[in-house]
This record gives C-alpha cells, sequence and structure tokens, in this order.
C-alpha cells in the first residue's frame, strides 16, 4: 500500500486508546488487541522480564470470549473494508498476533510494514524540504471577516487550512468539538496536500499556528513567498460577516448564549495588553450588552471596534513585510476573475 492513499481505506489501529488519540493514520478505526491499562502491565513485564515473559502476560490477558469478540470486531471490520490493513506501533508483534488470529478465524489481512512509526516518519519526511513543494501556491488575504474561507472554498483547487485544524484561525475561534492532536493535523494536511491533483493550490492567508495546530515542517515559509490575492471589503460587510459567522449560526446551532458570552469574554480578555484596558472596557460593555439584549446592532459595534483595534493592526503588520507578493487586489468578484484568468 502506498502511503499516499492509506486513508483510501479504514484501516484498523490495534494500539491502545491512549496511542490512537494522540496520532493515528487518518480514517482509521482503533479497535485495540490491549486496552490502556493491558499495554501498560504488558510494557511493564516486558521491562521486568523480557519479550517472551511480556507475549505471555499478553495472551492471558486477551482469550476466551474477549478474543473471540475481538477477532470477530476485526473481521466484520475488514469485510466491510476491503484492501484495509492492520497496524500497530513498528509492525511487530501486535500486528503479528493479530494476523494470526484472523487467518484462524478464515480472514486473511496484511500488516502494514513498519507500522504507524514508518508511516508517521514518511509524513515527517514530506516536510524536510522547501522544494518538496513543487507545485504553485495562491494565497488568499484580506482582513479578518472579509469572506476568506468563503471565497476560498469556491475553488476546486483549494485546502481549507482551517478545516483541517478545526479552527477559524483568530483568538475567537475556538470550536466547542475541539481540534485535532498536531500529529493528526500533520497527518490529514500532509494527505490532503500529497492528493491534491492540481497544479496549482490555493489557500487562505493563515498564521504560523491556526489554534494550537502548527503548521508542518516549511509550510509556513512557502504560504509567507507565495503570490498574495488581497480581497477588499468594507468595514460593515466585515462585521455582518464575523457576526453571522461568529453569534447567529452558533446560536442558531444550539450553542447557548450564556456560554458563548463566557467563551468570548475569555478570549477578549486574552488579547487585553494588546488592546488597552480602556478599549478592553468599553468592548466588554458592549459585548455584555450585546447579549443581554440580543441586540445584532449592539454585537456588531463590539465586533467593529475589536476588527479595528486588534485584528486590522496586526494584519496590516504582517502583510506590509510581504507587500512584494501581492499580486492583485480587489473586490471578491474581481479577485475571483483574476485568480480565474491566471490559469
Amino acid at each position: 500500500m502506498q502511503f499516499r492513499n492509506i486513508s483510501n481505506v479504514s484501516n484498523i489501529d490495534l494500539r491502545s486508546e491512549d496511542e490512537f488519540k494522540k496520532g493515528s493514520i487518518p480514517s482509521s478505526i482503533n479497535i485495540p488487541i490491549l486496552t490502556n491499562e493491558q499495554f501498560k502491565q504488558v510494557g511493564i513485564e516486558y521491562k521486568k522480564n523480557g519479550s517472551d515473559s511480556a507475549v505471555l502476560l499478553g495472551h492471558s490477558l486477551v482469550k476466551g470470549e474477549s478474543k473471540k469478540k475481538l477477532v470477530r470486531l476485526w473481521a466484520e471490520h475488514l469485510n466491510e473494508n476491503p484492501g484495509s490493513v492492520v497496524y500497530c506501533f513498528r509492525g511487530g508483534m501486535r500486528s503479528e498476533i493479530a494476523v494470526k488470529w484472523l487467518q484462524d478465524y478464515g480472514v486473511n489481512v496484511e500488516k502494514l510494514v513498519g507500522g504507524y512509526k514508518n508511516f508517521r516518519s514518511w509524513i515527517i519526511s514530506q516536510h524536510f524540504n522547501i522544494d518538496k513543494y513543487k507545485k504553485e501556491w495562491i494565497i488568499i488575504g484580506g482582513l479578518t471577516g472579509s469572506g476568506k474561507t468563503e471565497f476560498l472554498n469556491s475553488f476546486k483547487e483549494s485546502i481549507d487550512l482551517e478545516d483541517l485544524a478545526n479552527h477559524r484561525g483568530s483568538a475567537f475561534g475556538g470550536k466547542q468539538d475541539g481540534q485535532p492532536s498536531q500529529v493528526n493535523f500533520e497527518n490529514i494536511l500532509t494527505l490532503n496536500y500529497l492528493n491534491h491533483n492540481y497544479d496549482h493550490m490555493i489557500l487562505e492567508d493563515e498564521s504560523r499556528t491556526i489554534g494550537r495546530a502548527g503548521l508542518p515542517g516549511f509550510w509556513y515559509e512557502k504560504m509567507q513567498t507565495s503570490k498574495l490575492i488581497i480581497l477588499k471589503v468594507e468595514n460593515d460587510v466585515r462585521a455582518e460577516n464575523i457576526y453571522r459567522e461568529y453569534i447567529y449560526e452558533e446560536i442558531k446551532n444550539g450553542f447557548s448564549e450564556d456560554i458563548l458570552l463566557k467563551k468570548y469574554l475569555g478570549s477578549l480578555k486574552n488579547i487585553k495588553r494588546r488592546l488597552g484596558n480602556k478599549i478592553y472596557s468599553e468592548i466588554k460593555f458592549l459585548m455584555e450588552n450585546a447579549f443581554y439584549n440580543n441586540e445584532e446592532e449592539l454585537h456588531k459595534k463590539w465586533i467593529l471596534m475589536i476588527l479595528l483595534n486588534y485584528y486590522d493592526k496586526m494584519y496590516n503588520y504582517k502583510l506590509d513585510m510581504r507587500k512584494d507578493f501581492i499580486v492583485y487586489k480587489g473586490t471578491i468578484e474581481s479577485c475571483r476573475d483574476h485568480i480565474n484568468s491566471m490559469f
């Protein structure tokens, strides 16, 4: 199996639950041969008495009905997902035992040679050198609230980094269901890039980190030296966009106003030093009143204050350092026409 196509099927990760949570091959399902506690016990036995003793302990922990149930779960998943493989950390004992038990059950399956460790090493190697990013990248920039993500996703050549990171890329951009681990973000991003079947790629301008998810290797440096197209959008439209996404849609999707207010007050406090006490207090007052009174226009006022006093200053400063890479500025439609004319 080629690593770049490995997430096209749902492989079985045999490692413990905690190992799986830290990082896995995308689209995998975790059906562990040893639970967290069992894996810990076997590890201690290995350190004390060596490999043979650890294997014996493992077999004593997984036997009888628990073993039958486990093998049946593996077999059902493999029958429903043809072409899947099983893997553990190094492609060693756990994989070999699973393959043998499945054969005894009448199901043939391959193990992933080298296991997850080999896959992970391959992922890291894809970012060793900036020259590995061979195709042309186009970066969509613009002030916060310009609608960059929606614009980006109108192109089939795009990769939505914020979607992969499950974060909207701002101090207020966290989502309720959290982010993937750093390792999983890198795994997902790398496979998306390697399976991107176009001569050029369109990305949204991002910081080095999207929430807690850091861009791997030289990815950020490549973005900083790629062609940059800037969306120019009026301030009232930007405030409307932010209101719709961060307030209206969140409440519509079941986020309580009290929890949302608490979340945004926490985010506001995180940028208090940059805003200064006076502006921070004004924004806090407006935010609280907007939520208490369910007042759309008050929401837009505090949103605009944050845009003008925090986000715009930061972005314009960073943009000035990349002015030589800007190839076009304009309205959303003119930027769309310009990109279409490039290829």
